[in-house]
């Protein structure tokens, strides 16, 4: 089996995903509460599975799961709302799937509950926090400070005023806090004498949260008038409103999370490249261990990868292009480090 029809309405969805299911079982896919059949599910957040980002890279390994026969079933159901998170992760659950994952920061109470209520399945929180309460919970986290270094390195590569900004969401979220931080480890390894910029969304409104662009389009345009010609937007949408804001002005711009080329149209002419989450290698270890019989971790770490670079008026040369690659391997391998701790002091 694939995956369920998109742009439905979520009730049809279930129903269609539970007769692709049920077809598949009738043609020779034994049932999933068979100890023989493995079978894995995926809830999406809002954002879909087409993401350009972490929910399709983990969509993309499940993939390869079932087509190496690692996995017998493997299925996705993506979410409309964020009140549909609980049903939709039942869902897989009640039909006793092995493995259910869950895509987002924002579904880790509805899967720490769902682990509760179903101890007999895995449920794997894609970028959320560890839980050791939970021990039937697996969560894939990320080294957000090594994206926002290599933004940064990238950033004072190519900033010709020697000013370079980032725009981000709250500090009170670790992984936003880890990034933009580790923009400014990055400008200041490249070049101890650019100028770094960060600003915070603080004080507002908890419900903007990730999406609050109108903010970002703001403090950027803030950023750029002190100087800025290279602009890094972390935190969903409010990031992406960052971007849109060094779209109008011409300068320079970061991705992250995503490939915003892909994501965020209104940028496409001054964006450089993005810095994107990635479920390799975090998945395929964890399914290896469960189908072998072993024990699991706790918590798998995934991988930043860098998005296409792009050439729509604004370059990076070759030779910067190497440099970062080089670095971003360096990184992963702790040849480098970049100083940030988990979380801030």
């Amino acid at each position: 089996m694939s995956q369920t029809p998109t742009h439905v309405p979520l009730q049809l969805r279930a129903l269609l995903l539970f007769a692709l299911v049920q077809s598949s079982c009738a043609a020779g896919v034994n049932d999933c509460a068979r100890l023989e059949v493995f079978c894995v599910g995926l809830v999406t957040d809002t954002g879909g599975l087409h993401d350009h980002g972490l929910t399709q890279s983990a969509w993309d390994q499940l993939e390869r799961a079932q087509a190496g026969h690692v996995a017998q079933i493997t299925a996705y159901v993506e979410s409309v709302d964020p009140r549909d998170y609980a049903k939709n992760l039942e869902y897989f659950a009640r039909r006793h799937y092995d493995v259910v994952l869950s895509a987002g920061a924002g579904f880790r109470d509805e899967t720490l509950f769902a682990a509760d209520r179903y101890p007999a399945t895995i449920f794997v929180g894609l970028d959320q926090p560890p839980d050791p309460a939970h021990p039937n919970y697996v969560a894939v986290t990320f080294h957000e400070d090594q994206a926002g270094f290599l933004a940064g390195y990238l950033a004072a590569r190519m900033t010709r005023t020697g000013i370079v900004a980032a725009v981000c969401e709250t500090a009170g979220i670790p992984s936003n806090w880890r990034a933009c931080e580790g923009f400014r480890a990055g400008a200041a390894y490249a070049d101890p004498d650019v100028q770094v910029l960060i600003t915070y969304r603080e004080n507002g409104s908890q419900e903007d949260l990730f999406r609050d662009d109108v903010w970002g389009r703001a403090a950027a345009l803030e950023s750029i008038a002190a100087g800025a010609d290279v602009i890094f937007g972390v935190g969903g949408g409010t990031g992406q409103g960052a971007l849109v804001a060094a779209a109008e002005r011409g300068v320079a711009a970061l991705g992250s999370e995503q490939d915003q080329f892909q994501v965020t149209r209104a940028a496409q002419a001054v964006l450089l490249t993005s810095f994107v989450k990635n479920a390799d290698p975090a998945i395929p270890m964890l399914l290896s261990a469960l189908i072998n019989g072993g024990a699991h971790q706790s918590e798998y770490s995934g991988s930043i990868a860098i998005a296409p670079f792009q050439d729509r008026g604004l370059r990076v040369p070759q030779p910067v292009q190497t440099n970062l690659i080089q670095l971003a391997s360096d990184l992963s391998r702790n040849i480098v480090t970049t100083g940030i701790p988990p979380q801030a002091p």
